[in-house]
């Protein structure tokens, strides 16, 4: 094939896949062979090489076997840093630990992902209640592992683990005639599954707080980012003038709305049962609901504001007009308190409309 026929090929094909994604189709693309390795695949593997160990053969084909999977299982969820396995049935639970990603806000750390892995079905396929108790444990570990962080999670996940391995473990034993019997270990299964959902709950309120307070500080830098960014720009164009005493009040008010709803918020933190907000909904959703805080604020204090220039609200007279002093109070109470904020505004409109009479119902005959 000539090097011009080349050419033309190599043009025929861009034309064609061009041409196709115009009319929507859908290319062919080879599957790539599946390299990832499951944590099932990994505990049947270590089953395996365990029969070759005890029959006395050291270095069997599964030992390779097992290094490799459980090579490609560690380099795609971390290193494990706890394992059970059991003896006599191929099955485990190992909880991993890896490095994340780098974030933007957090340059100088990463954050320690921890996973807990678990595949028991085939050492619980006749104990029904103890495998139902072990799956019980699985959402449990699914909520820590997404919704805490850092030494929390370590605790949880460490809790649901030692749990775990002590549910397996009695499953597991050689020797039945124990004392313990199988409903004193699924009555200290259902307490330890009440007091880790119960630690989860305080915890992930702690951790919803903190991360609610961190998206006041990123919606108050990028409500101060906004302000500056206006003020420069129309003193820049000639549009406003900084000395002039509407331009700062405004700028003012804004600033103090923002100020009081941060101050509100933080108040409210202070008190046990003062703060309440549903973690659940992820770490992101918080965020962004404390970003809007400080906005929230700003924008009560502005709409009080220009009631008050318009004569619409009339709170205390004052011989020669209001300052920036009276402004920026009403401002921050404004942002401080919403329902005393709603109420000026509510009286703006002549205050809420009553609500309707209840009809009478026709007595019974």
């Amino acid at each position: 094939m000539t090097e011009l026929t080349q050419h033309l090929d190599v043009r025929r094909k861009w034309v064609r896949r061009l041409w196709d994604l115009v009319l929507g189709r859908e290319e062919a693309v080879p599957a790539k062979p599946d390299r990832s390795v499951s944590f099932a695949e990994l505990v049947w593997a270590h089953a395996e090489r365990q029969k070759e160990v005890l029959g006395g053969e050291r270095a069997g084909s599964w030992e390779e076997e097992y290094r490799r999977r459980l090579g490609i299982f560690q380099a795609e969820h971390g290193k494990i840093v706890e394992s059970y396995w059991c003896r006599y049935e191929a099955s485990g639970v190992a909880l991993t630990q890896r490095v994340g990603r780098r974030r933007p806000a957090r340059l100088y750390r990463r954050d320690t992902i921890y996973q807990l892995h678990t595949a028991t079905d085939w050492r619980t396929a006749c104990a029904t209640d103890v495998a139902l108790c072990l799956h019980q444990w699985h959402p449990i570990a699914i909520k820590v592992q997404e919704i805490l962080r850092d030494t929390s999670e370590r605790i949880a996940l460490n809790w649901i683990f030692a749990s775990s391995t002590r549910l397996l473990g009695f499953v597991d034993r050689d020797d039945a005639s124990t004392p313990v019997t199988l409903d004193d270990v699924l009555t200290e299964q259902r307490k330890q599954q009440s007091e880790v959902t119960s630690y989860y709950g305080r915890a992930g309120d702690n951790a919803a707080r903190i991360v609610y307070f961190r998206g006041m500080i990123g919606g108050t830098v990028a409500l101060a980012i906004l302000l500056a960014t206006a003020l420069l720009g129309g003193s820049w164009f000639g549009w406003l003038e900084a000395g002039d005493e509407p331009t700062y009040t405004v700028f003012g008010v804004l600033g103090m709305g923002a100020a009081g709803a941060i101050l509100s918020v933080m108040t409210r933190m202070a008190k046990e049962n003062g703060f309440a907000v549903d973690f659940e909904v992820g770490r992101k959703s918080v965020r962004f609901l404390g970003g809007l805080r400080p906005w929230i604020g700003a924008m009560f204090a502005l709409a009080l504001y220009l009631a008050l220039k318009s004569n619409l609200i009339e709170l205390v007279q004052q011989k020669g007009g209001h300052g920036i002093y009276f402004y920026a109070t009403i401002a921050f109470l404004a942002g401080f308190s919403e329902r005393r904020a709603k109420v000026l505004l509510d009286s703006v409109g002549g205050g809420s409309e009553a609500p309707a009479e209840p009809v009478k119902q026709p007595a019974p005959v």
